[in-house]
């Protein structure tokens, strides 16, 4: 997934925005109290409408906005533990969303984690235009993406504009909730470098084509050189570069599976943290297990590259016979769509 496309940023102030003193995810403005509001003579109020519709004319119809710039809201599909608010009709077996709802499921066997309850809220926007107003008004502070997660104290949120690639995004983004659901304090690197191991389709080992095509080019031009330390040092609200997302995403796969020792050590990490947040980091438990990991990672994904690659199927599962949302713009190869967060995904 492109690093611009990413999700992981939190807000500094949950659950309100910083602009105009807007509620975080509803839009409405505060009101002042009753008593401060100065109420007008009805005669006054009739005197000044002649020139408040000059006033209009002259501003031309741009100051009127064609639609609310709210969330969707006009569909609900439960999903346990999805729920998907949309303005255009989603099937609720669609199989996207059956790959989403199971995605938990994987996530939970893979990493030896239980199951949440916890639901996750996903905001399913009919067209990148209409999701990148609402991102201006609501979040003006959020970078460009395509899809954001966002955790506030009481929520799990998805925001997700439907595109060519919802399927990769949304896959992406469950994984963040699902996890945010599960582990506390989890690592960015970590954090990441999950999500872009489970954002392939299943069946895929989650072996991510274009992050494995970014490092092997490093590795042939001899300028990657792991640093896992590194990576456990970014800070949270960190925007990280694509070479990060990619090395992240290599720790990972290398750690599921290139032994059983590996994917226990990072199986035993994720069980230690959800204890105790100052728990020994993945590095030094690495350090005990293997003479040298950043030999070790690169070897791993020099097999990876130098095994045959699947031939690609004619249709993927991220793709999908064309839909029409409300404004009949046909929404061309897409599956149903996800979006980061505010991890930043």
């Amino acid at each position: 997934m492109d690093d611009w496309a990413r999700t992981p940023f939190v807000p500094r102030k949950l659950g309100q925005s910083p602009v105009n003193g807007c509620v975080l995810f509803t839009g409405r403005k505060r009101l002042a109290p009753p008593s401060s509001r100065r109420q007008w003579p009805e005669e006054v109020f009739l005197r000044s409408m002649p020139y408040a519709m000059v006033l209009l004319a002259g501003l031309g119809c741009s100051v009127l906005p064609t639609r609310p710039l709210s969330l969707p809201s006009r569909y609900t599909l439960v999903r346990e533990p999805l729920v998907v608010y949309s303005d255009f009709p989603v099937d609720a077996h669609h199989r996207l969303l059956d790959e989403l709802v199971a995605r938990r499921t994987d996530i939970g066997k893979t990493l030896g984690l239980p199951s949440s309850a916890e639901r996750a809220y996903i905001y399913l926007f009919e067209s990148t235009e209409r999701f990148k107003r609402f991102m201006r008004l609501h979040h003006p502070e959020m970078p460009s993406r395509r899809a954001f997660f966002l955790e506030t104290d009481t929520r799990l949120l998805v925001y997700a504009q439907w595109g060519d690639r919802v399927a990769e995004d949304l896959r992406h983004e469950a994984t963040h909730a699902y996890m945010h659901a599960i582990v506390p304090n989890l690592p960015l690197w970590l954090d990441e470098g999950l999500a872009e191991y489970f954002e392939v389709p299943r069946g895929r080992a989650g072996l991510n084509r274009e992050n494995l095509a970014a490092v092997l080019a490093r590795i042939e031009e001899g300028t990657w050189t792991p640093d896992l330390r590194r990576l456990e040092q970014l800070h949270p609200d960190e925007q990280m570069s694509h070479d990060e997302y990619a090395e992240s995403w290599a720790w990972v796969h290398f750690l599921l599976h290139s032994g059983v020792e590996s994917q226990d050590l990072l199986r035993v990490y994720l069980a230690d943290l959800c204890r105790d947040a100052t728990t020994a980091p993945v590095s030094q438990r690495l350090d005990l297990l293997l003479p040298s990991p950043n030999e070790a990672v690169v070897s791993h994904v020099g097999q990876l590259g130098a095994v045959r690659r699947p031939a690609a199927r004619a249709v993927s599962s991220a793709t999908c016979p064309k839909m029409s949302v409300p404004d009949g713009t046909p929404t061309g190869k897409t599956a149903f769509t996800r979006q980061p967060g505010f991890t930043p995904g």
